[in-house]
Order: C-alpha cells, then sequence, then structure tokens
C-alpha cells in the first residue's frame, strides 16, 4: 500500500512540473507556462528599438498606454486616449499591449486602426520597454500584468505613472501640467 501511494505521489509530482514548465490546455482553459508568441527573440538593448528612435529620442512630451485587448478598462479608456491625442498634436502617444496571442491583437489593431500601437513592430524588445518603463534593468525578468496603466515620459525618464483607468480630465490635466 505504502509503495503505491509513492509511485502515485511520483507520478503526480511528475505530471505536475511538466504541467507548470510546459502548459496543457483543457477546453478554453490554459494550466502551465504561458506561450507569448508576440515576445520571441528578446532584445534588450533598447536604444536599437523603433520605440527608442519615436519616443525616448524625443524632447516631447510621450504618452504611452500599456493595455490589453481582454482588459474592459482599457478598451473603455480608449476612445478617450485618442480623443486627447487628436487635441495634443505636441504631445506623441503610443499603446503597447501585454497580449501573449500575435493573432488576436493583429485582428483587433486591424479594427482598430486609429490606435498608435507599436507592439508589434517592438516584439523583440518589449521585455526592454516594460523594464524601462518600470526603471528596471533592461533584463530583468520581473513584471505585473497590471492594465492600464499610463506613463508620462519627457527627454527619456518617466515623470509619472498612473496605474487604473484615467478619464478625459486627469489625462489633460497630467499632460498640461508636465508639458
Amino acid at each position: 500500500m505504502k509503495k503505491k501511494l509513492l509511485t502515485i505521489f511520483g507520478i503526480l509530482l511528475i505530471a505536475l512540473f511538466i504541467i507548470y514548465n510546459v502548459g496543457i490546455d483543457i477546453g478554453s482553459v490554459h494550466l502551465g507556462k504561458q506561450t507569448d508568441d508576440i515576445e520571441i527573440n528578446n532584445q534588450y538593448d533598447i536604444k536599437s528599438s523603433d520605440f527608442y528612435k519615436q519616443f525616448l529620442s524625443t524632447d516631447k512630451l510621450v504618452v504611452v498606454n500599456l493595455w490589453a485587448t481582454w482588459c474592459k478598462p482599457c478598451l473603455d479608456e480608449m476612445p478617450i486616449f485618442l480623443k486627447i491625442q487628436k487635441e495634443h498634436t505636441d504631445v506623441k502617444f503610443a499603446t503597447l499591449s501585454i497580449d501573449k496571442d500575435s493573432e488576436k491583437l493583429k485582428n483587433f489593431l486591424m479594427n482598430h486602426k486609429e490606435m498608435p500601437d507599436v507592439t508589434l513592430q517592438n516584439a523583440a524588445y518589449r521585455k526592454a520597454i516594460r523594464n524601462f518603463l518600470e526603471n528596471r534593468d533592461a533584463k530583468s525578468l520581473f513584471y505585473t500584468e497590471i492594465v492600464p496603466v499610463t506613463y508620462f515620459i519627457k527627454k527619456g525618464k518617466v515623470l509619472k505613472k498612473i496605474e487604473g483607468s484615467s478619464d478625459y480630465k486627469g489625462f489633460t490635466s497630467n499632460i498640461n501640467s508636465l508639458k
């Protein structure tokens, strides 16, 4: 009896190890390691990225919104973000998705062409960009999946970070105070 229990325990332990490190799909539920088909071949020299060239090497105020297609508050604030982008032509705007499914993100962006999303063209630098935004080492593997988050950047430095949704007044007052 004791030998059977040890054998079953050993098999369960091996199964859990495999699920944790490889992942398994049961219906529409995924258990274990998440695959991220956007973030491949990570590059950590952010100065080589399009993001750096377009947004960090400018003297203009830059507003970067971290979002996801599955995040309702992100989607709710996006029309406000786009409206403010049209009103403040002297400010550069970008969105960066934390989505892991490139097809879902591509389909979403095809239907929302007005979004200034830089995720796919900076896929190899996405970790480095997120680490820059959070003031961490470029190769750090630690980051959270909190969205929406908005960053206000000027001259290559994050001046302000707002976690959670923002409204028109909040976005506008932050932009006006940081210009």
